[in-house]
């Protein structure tokens, strides 16, 4: 016999049968009529050749092959109404997984020091993995391919099968080492594009944000070196004049470490809004929702971030 001819339901009418002795009682528990279930039997008698009741009386007697069979039967029933009960109940203690985060070094520096504890604390068995990816990556194939859970980006043009929301939106900065002559007053545009820059991006090529707000302009930064990390960029700038951009909360965090000073971007640019991406088949898992409810109290947790108002609700929120 293949699975496909197997019907559930006859199962159940078995089992029914099995605890209350008569048929009448089984159409009750059942909700079913006298007929149904009777209907019902006949198909279990020719599905294991074997009359399965006798009646006595007014009872229905085992035969001595539902005897043998009924506890498999009881314990395959149990364990689907456990997988149905079970689907959505999580238990963070029990949890045995690895999340993998997409998320660059700024936001990474900001979210783990809260995060990480929290989660060993109620999950000891769980492992976070942060992974720095080209943008459009993080929020389209690696999310699709599932090699990614979460990520948390710039806002970009992403597929109806990611869904995101807006974590907090935040301004840039111009940053150089602490007694850089350009940042001991109000920093011009000429200053700034006069200045040797470093360009902080995971793109192989191209420019970020604030190139395109200077394109528009006609104008181009002296950009001398790339690299992927922010604090990297903070190193180069401890040793030397150039200058770079960073978001305002990344670079209020490094100078209270490093020996920097920061002002406000001399042009117009546009916000810096960074949201949390996963993908739609995510959307309701428990761990998943669990996991994107923690990282939104990490980072409101953060002196350097203001938290969109909305954020948590919006993540936690079923699309």
């Amino acid at each position: 016999m293949t699975l496909a001819k197997l019907d559930v339901n006859l199962m159940v009418v078995f089992e029914a049968i099995y605890d209350e002795g008569t048929t009448t009682r089984a159409a009750e528990r059942l909700h079913l009529s006298q007929s149904a279930v009777s209907h019902a039997l006949a198909r279990l008698r020719d599905l294991y050749q074997d009359p399965l009741f006798v009646r006595h009386g007014h009872k229905m007697l085992a035969s001595p092959l539902t005897e043998r069979v009924i506890h498999q039967v009881k314990n395959g029933l149990q364990a689907l109404r456990q997988s149905v009960d079970n689907a959505h109940h999580f238990t963070p203690a029990q949890l045995q997984q690895e999340f993998r985060l997409g998320v660059r070094d700024a936001i990474e520096s900001a979210l783990l020091p809260a995060l990480l504890p929290k989660l060993t604390h109620l999950a000891p068995q769980l492992t976070l993995s942060c992974h720095q990816h080209h943008p459009s990556l993080i929020t389209g194939e690696l999310l699709v391919d599932d090699k990614l859970d979460l990520s948390i980006e710039a806002l970009q043009p992403v597929s109806e099968q990611i869904f995101h929301t807006c974590l907090f939106r935040e301004s840039l900065s111009v940053v150089g080492r602490a007694k850089h002559d350009r940042l001991q007053r109000n920093i011009s545009l000429e200053s700034y594009l006069a200045e040797p820059q470093i360009l902080v991006t995971l793109l192989a090529s191209g420019g970020e944000l604030v190139d395109h707000a200077l394109a528009r302009s006609g104008l181009r930064r002296n950009v001398v070196a790339r690299c992927q990390s922010y604090y990297s960029a903070a190193q180069l700038l401890l040793q030397s004049n150039y200058l770079t951009v960073m978001p305002s909360g990344m670079a209020k965090m490094l100078s209270q470490t490093l020996a920097l000073a920061f002002q406000p971007i001399p042009f117009d640019v546009p916000l810096l809004e960074l949201h949390l991406y996963w993908h739609q088949r995510k959307d309701l898992d428990p761990a998943n929702r669990w996991l994107r409810g923690h990282i939104v109290d990490a980072l409101a947790q953060s002196p350097f971030i203001t938290l969109q108002k909305d954020a948590k609700a919006l993540a936690l929120k079923a699309r």
